[in-house]
């Protein structure tokens, strides 16, 4: 009888703390109903908003900030959010795509949905000090007149560049 009883915390314990591992934690019920998209690379344009050339130079951008600062950034488009905030939508993704440095949880996700007009900036919880939602907010205003006109590739670089300064270029 008394093994039992303490058995049962034992046990208890053990799946409390030795599966997180072993099993995927659930994704949060703010993600239900955002769909699976598959990350194609540093950008991953499933709203087909940039050419192919666009594409690349906005990768190489990605490339040489994550290279200059170890933070990793990543560009989404969506053609819809599917009745989902954007930014629970931006957040799902980061984390599904697992952006930025597991150790770190700096990533950062630039995420636009043209055909609902809204777009976001999400970061990991290590990146939140240095980018803030007010600097965040402050960088997508800035972003987007380029979008009004149709020039997301413009409007993702400026905003590459305007992150870039806000979370440092040293390693």
């Amino acid at each position: 009888m008394q093994r039992a009883v303490i058995a049962a915390p034992l046990a208890i314990l053990l799946i409390a703390s030795g599966c997180k591992a072993a099993t995927p934690l659930p994704e949060s019920a703010a993600c239900d109903g955002i769909p699976q998209i598959a990350m194609q690379g540093r950008v991953t344009d499933a709203a087909n908003i940039l050419s192919g050339t666009e594409e690349g130079r906005l990768s190489n951008l990605l490339a040489e900030y994550e290279q200059r600062t170890t933070h990793q950034m990543v560009i989404a488009t969506t053609p819809s959010l599917h009745g989902a905030r954007v930014g629970n939508f931006g957040t799902c993704l980061g984390n599904r795509w697992r952006v930025g440095s597991e150790d770190k949880d700096d990533g950062i996700l630039i995420l636009i949905a043209p055909n609902e007009r809204q777009m976001r900036i999400a970061t990991g919880l290590g990146m939140e000090k240095v980018l803030t939602d007010d600097k965040a907010l402050g960088v997508v205003q800035q972003m987007m007149p380029y979008f009004k006109s149709l020039d997301y590739a413009a409007g993702l670089s400026h905003g590459i560049e305007l992150i870039a300064a806000e979370t440092g270029e040293v390693k």
